[in-house]
């Protein structure tokens, strides 16, 4: 009669001491690093691309210019109050807001520096503009328009140089997704690798077990809870050098955002998402051992 095996019995096989476990332990922490990495870069890409199409695709500036002679308050204001109207009944536009003077001086400040008296210079007015739909919304139509109701004012069409950066955006969140599926393809062969050495190394051990009753499939499973444990591990190394690697990187470049680059951040729910790489990495370690070992010795035995 055949000895049946308990699932939660000791390890016959000493894969403690495999020599494979440390390469297994390294590979798996660089892949996770790198495929974490990438990640984010995807996930900040996706949101730079998102925040461009809603807040600036479907928006326009424009400019109101100083007039060249001395004005009054009140015929300055009726100089902008005209292009605030011609906006506010123009077809297609959901939104007008007048630009502060006191924010268009802080966006001059980094180029004039902070020494430039702004208030010696004739900075025009500026409007921002919130379309419905900046791919159906006809400028030509409304510049022409705008000229023969102010010609002092002009469109500034955000869209029209845009539509190439979001177009070379696009190519590097296509580019960071291979580069995603090359680092998962690189982990899956590096464990088939570990994993199938181990296989021969314990051949013969695995025979005699065989022999006393132990199914392929007791045997995969502790190959399994084995790769389950050093992959939680080794991840967890690689996922905390990714998380101080991304703060490194976040806390030098906090001083360098700018209108177009601002919205390249992770939400808590990126955030969340790299820091639930370790278990993604057990679990897949657990789940392609199982069936690799399973595989392997219908082969072999």
């Amino acid at each position: 009669m055949q000895h049946k095996f308990s699932f939660f019995k000791r390890a016959e096989l000493p894969l403690k001491n495999d020599k494979a476990n440390l390469f297994l332990e390294i590979s798996t922490a660089v892949s996770v690093f790198l495929f974490s990495i990438t990640l984010a870069a995807f996930f900040m890409i996706s949101a730079v691309i998102s925040s461009w199409n809603k807040n600036i695709v479907d928006g326009l500036t424009v400019q109101i210019m100083a007039s060249p002679e001395p004005l009054s308050v009140e015929e300055d204001q009726m100089r902008v109050n005209k292009v605030l109207m011609f906006f506010e009944g123009l077809s297609g536009v959901e939104k007008v807001r007048l630009v502060s003077d006191q924010k268009i001086k802080k966006l001059m400040t980094p180029w004039l520096g902070a020494d430039a008296d702004l208030n010696a210079l004739p900075l025009p007015k500026l409007l921002n503009v919130r379309l419905k739909d900046g791919k159906t919304f006809d400028y030509a139509a409304a510049k022409s328009s705008l000229h023969e109701v102010a010609p002092y004012a002009s469109i500034d069409n955000h869209g029209m140089w845009l539509k190439k950066l979001i177009q070379s955006a696009s190519s590097l969140k296509a580019l960071s997704v291979f580069v995603l599926i090359l680092v998962l393809l690189a982990a899956v062969f590096s464990l088939f690798y570990a994993v199938g050495t181990s296989l021969k190394v314990h051949q013969n051990l695995i025979e005699i077990l065989h022999i006393m009753g132990a199914t392929d499939s007791y045997i995969a499973k502790q190959y399994a809870y084995r790769c389950f444990a050093l992959g939680l591990v080794s991840s967890v190394f690689g996922t905390i050098i990714t998380l101080l690697a991304l703060f490194t990187v976040s806390g030098l470049s906090s001083g360098l955002e700018t209108g177009l680059i601002g919205a390249a951040s992770l939400s808590k729910m990126h955030w969340g998402i790299l820091c639930a790489m370790p278990i993604f990495t057990a679990l897949l370690s657990m789940v392609m051992s199982y069936l690799w070992v399973k595989r392997t010795l219908g082969k072999i035995m």
